[in-house]
């Protein structure tokens, strides 16, 4: 039997391998991960627990439930101001297959995405699982913070780019596009008719106002963008496996096509446990971002003692990024830490090959887990 050499060459995560790697250790601190370790909400738990018990239990629209798209164009235009319509919204099973479906319908054989990186390993994955080709463009650093270099973007663009990908906030970095990196990456995409998808999953965890600014904020066109996003990371529902995207109808359309031959359509009661928290989840989201804004501040003072580390400014999203001075093989020190210390962190290779050198911490766990962990990492670091 002969299989498909896009789908053998496509590689295992590096984060289930430290994960796996996390579970052989009697308790380990897991900062690996990009989930929180408290629990979803009380509201949106009671939510979907109504939703069962009055008959949420059947199909729905493929695309999601009405109420629930119409609650997703509520809320986007509340926070970013920018009106989109039902019919442009598809409800998926997380955001990963909102860009699953994404890459399927723009990329083939021959074929390019670029991808601003590091990135998380979904988006090179994917493109490659469909025969396309992956071109990294990675961020600078200048005085501190991630910038976006405008001209190795330019020049990775050629007659077969389809797609252009950027996160922002980033998972790792924490990096947050500026409105001038926006427009410059909108000018790009229009004149080379390439599709922008933007991964806004941590978009109400910033540390400089209430929301990162989208896309479509500055986009002219629906056609040339897809923003995705999810409640995992804003609500606490990461296990629940609930995402979306916005689009132009017609790609919507498409994705809806593909995904009905998946899913069929994402559970009834999880859709509306979303909408509860769509409606109800503004005290929520504040809290939560309070509560990390304190866990930066805490990684950022115990770090900046550590010797030979470079840490540059997150701006967004829960990750310390740290440059480590010599690190040549993340993924063999994140083992031989895990082994010393206890303490499992995410290498910086499980991002694309611009993340080597670096390791990936999430402040997302709890003050008990997350300052012990530090305390360790730093005393391993002193020793090294």
């Amino acid at each position: 039997m002969q299989f498909r050499r896009e789908a053998i060459e496509a590689k295992e995560s590096t984060l289930i391998q430290i994960a796996m790697a996390a579970e052989s250790v009697d308790n380990p601190y897991r900062l690996y991960y990009g989930e929180s370790d408290m629990p979803t909400p009380d509201f949106i738990c009671r939510a979907m627990d109504e939703a069962v018990r009055s008959g949420h239990t059947l199909y729905t629209a493929t695309a999601g439930h009405p109420q629930l798209r119409a609650t997703i164009c509520e809320k986007f235009h509340s926070i970013q101001g920018v009106q989109y319509r039902p019919t442009e919204v598809v409800c998926t099973v997380g955001a990963g297959m909102a860009i699953f479906l994404a890459i399927r319908a723009c990329i083939g054989a021959g074929d390019n995405a670029i991808i601003i990186a590091p990135a998380f390993s979904v988006f090179a994955s994917t493109v490659t699982v469909f025969g396309g080709e992956v071109r990294e463009v990675p961020l600078t650093l200048e005085v501190g913070r991630f910038r976006l270099d405008l001209e190795r973007v330019r020049s990775a663009i050629d007659s077969r780019t389809r797609l252009l990908v950027v996160n922002s906030p980033s998972n790792p970095t924490g990096w947050v596009i500026s409105l001038e990196e926006q427009r410059a990456l909108w000018d790009l995409a229009v004149r080379h008719d390439i599709l922008i998808l933007s991964d806004e999953v941590y978009d109400r965890i910033v540390y400089d106002g209430d929301v990162a600014p989208s896309f479509a904020r500055i986009a002219t066109d629906r056609e040339h963008l897809l923003i995705v996003n999810s409640f995992s990371k804003t609500y606490n529902m990461t296990g629940w496996r609930l995402g979306y995207a916005l689009g132009s109808e017609r790609l919507i359309n498409l994705m809806t096509k593909v995904e009905e031959f998946i899913i069929s359509s994402p559970p009834a009661m999880i859709q509306q446990a979303g909408i509860a928290a769509l409606r109800e989840g503004e005290p929520f989201i504040r809290s939560l971002r309070e509560q990390y804004l304190r866990r930066r501040q805490a990684v950022m003072d115990r770090l900046a003692r550590v010797p030979g580390l470079f840490l540059p400014e997150a701006q967004g999203a829960f990750y310390a990024f740290p440059r480590i001075e010599g690190l040549a093989d993340s993924m063999t020190f994140v083992k031989d830490l895990l082994r010393s210390t206890r303490v499992a962190l995410a290498p910086g290779i499980a991002f694309g090959r611009h993340g080597e050198g670096y390791v990936r911490i999430s402040y997302a766990s709890s003050e008990s887990v997350l300052i012990p962990a530090l305390d360790r990492f730093a005393e391993y670091m002193s020793k090294r």
